[in-house]
């Protein structure tokens, strides 16, 4: 299921990396995504087995342009939509934690029915 992500996260062209994976006291890109595996849930038991799970990742995007931080976002929201992504919505602001930047996120869904 990661290999997906990775593969959209590539497509859109821009550095990534895990949420959080950046340190204090290094230099940001001027435009990244980061990400974080909320939840993945797993569903559709029957004969007391389950049938696919649901990986839940947040998706954040921070840049120091503020004219792409909607479209960019939008973009990379299109091609997870191509790869089979569930997402339910357009995102939302956050803070970035630093003053030059801004930020957004979205919050998607992978749905992975195992083949047993």
């Amino acid at each position: 299921m990661w290999s997906k992500l990775e593969e959209a996260f590539e497509q859109a062209g821009l550095p990534y990396s895990r949420q959080g994976s950046y340190s204090d006291d290094g230099e940001l890109p001027p435009s990244f995504f980061t990400f974080w595996n909320a939840d993945t849930p797993e569903g559709g038991f029957y004969d007391n087995k389950a049938h696919s799970a649901s990986w839940v990742w947040v998706v954040y995007f921070y840049t120091k342009n503020a004219s792409i931080i909607y479209s960019k976002l939008d973009e990379l929201i299109t091609i997870l939509k191509q790869k089979g992504f569930i997402v339910p919505d357009k995102g939302k602001d956050i803070a970035s934690g630093e003053p030059d930047y801004f930020g957004r996120y979205v919050q998607i869904k992978y749905v992975e029915k195992y083949n047993s």
